[in-house]
């Protein structure tokens, strides 16, 4: 029974490896009819790395791009878990806030990155700013969900033995909200990769966004390809990290079949 899973994974993995193996061969054999400036040879793009790490962008740039996208989602999913509770365990809060919230969603990430310099002096808090207009909507919708998604009939028999409000949130609607909460960090933060780099772009001297455009100014499409697959592998290895996580904590779920 233990052994079931394995085949499929190691199936899933071949998969992989071939298709990204497929797309690599296919775009080291188009650049070599195709000029640099449109689509560079891997070796091109490895030399940048290298000019990259000895310049020292790679790793402060990228780690400061990092430290902006999480500081944000953190922001983020803390006001929009506390919007998703109270929607979601108080009477009626729902119907005032909800439309607030739906609105903010509505707004292109783009027009609220122009709001925000306008609004805000400073890179970092115009960039705190617009992740957390980005990332609560999100959450506060998936903690909201995921409470309405209890299954009654455990209410039902936790109201049994009489608990407090806090003991309910903590035993019943905790753990249901957790799978759902997991998935909207997976979701949020490849979205969070795109929004904080247009605001690099736009409006900071620092950070992965802004060693773009310093590429595209110089028409350096090998930089511009070396800094992208940085991103890349940044928002890869976040998720990687969420599905950890969720592994830890969900391990008590039965496995599928």
């Amino acid at each position: 029974m233990a052994v079931e899973p394995l085949p499929k994974r190691r199936a899933l993995n071949i998969e992989m490896f071939i298709s990204l193996g497929v797309l690599l061969f296919s775009w080291q054999v188009a650049s070599l009819f195709l000029p640099e400036y449109v689509l560079p040879g891997f070796q091109l793009i490895f030399q940048e790395f290298l000019k990259m790490a000895g310049e020292e962008t790679l790793f402060w740039d990228t780690l400061l791009t990092l430290y902006r996208i999480v500081r944000g989602l953190i922001a983020g999913f803390i006001v929009g878990a506390l919007l998703g509770i109270a929607m979601g365990t108080v009477k009626r809060t729902e119907h005032y806030l909800i439309p607030i919230i739906n609105f903010i969603m509505g707004v292109p990430a783009l027009s609220w990155t122009l709001i925000v310099i306008l609004w805000f002096r400073g890179t970092e808090t115009r960039i705190l700013a617009l992740m957390l207009l980005i990332s609560f909507p999100v959450f506060a919708h998936s903690v909201l969900d995921a409470i309405k998604s209890v299954s009654k009939e455990w209410m039902e028999m936790t109201l049994v033995f009489r608990p407090t409000r806090g003991q309910v949130f903590r035993m019943l609607i905790l753990p249901s909200i957790i799978p759902q909460v997991l998935t909207a960090w997976k979701v949020t933060v490849g979205f969070a990769v795109r929004v904080v780099i247009v605001a690099e772009l736009v409006g900071a001297s620092t950070g992965v966004g802004f060693r773009m455009l310093q590429q595209q100014s110089l028409l350096n499409m090998s930089g511009v390809l070396a800094w992208t697959l940085v991103l890349v592998i940044s928002g890869l290895g976040m998720q990687f990290l969420i599905s950890m996580m969720e592994f830890r904590l969900l391990r008590w779920r039965p496995p599928l079949p």
